[in-house]
């Protein structure tokens, strides 16, 4: 019991000493990335402001790419062009640590499928931005958020 008291607060403290700028995260276990619930539009450039209404992407296919293109993790979008990621950093398996700009969400699913007039070809694309740390039990979560979907008219 000893030994996991001192392993979770040696990764804690080294957690909680990164900084966002540059922040890199322990590969082990314990460690979950997640990427908070987030909207995909059904658009190629989308202006937020008031009163806008913004078609949601429903079943589209969300990937979570890594390095040079590595897909660490593929969900798809629900009815209201919601989705998120949740997995332990284990599965990333890239290198002892994860750079924070390594990863982008990328949306592969053809945007002509949820309006016939959008390209049938190229992608939506997000950074992740850190948003911070939360410690549940022994369990530390990294959590992300997208900065915003870009269309990108090459994969």
């Amino acid at each position: 019991m000893a030994f996991k008291l001192v392993l979770f607060v040696s990764v804690m403290v080294a957690a909680l000493a990164l900084p966002i700028a540059k922040a890199t995260l322990p590969i082990g276990a314990g460690v979950v990335v997640q990427v908070q619930p987030s909207f995909v539009p059904c658009s190629i450039n989308v202006s937020l402001g008031a009163n806008v209404t913004i078609r949601a992407f429903p079943n589209a296919q969300v990937q979570l790419q890594c390095g040079a293109g590595n897909v660490v993790a593929t969900t798809t979008t629900n009815a209201a062009g919601v989705f998120s990621f949740s997995l332990d950093a284990i599965r990333l398996s890239l290198s002892a640590t994860l750079g924070l700009r390594a990863c982008d969400l990328v949306v592969t699913t053809p945007l002509s499928t949820c309006n016939s007039t959008l390209p049938a070809v190229g992608v939506l694309e997000s950074d992740i931005q850190f948003v911070g740390t939360n410690v549940v039990g022994a369990r530390i979560f990294f959590i992300f958020r997208p900065v915003g979907f870009r269309y990108s008219s090459s994969t």
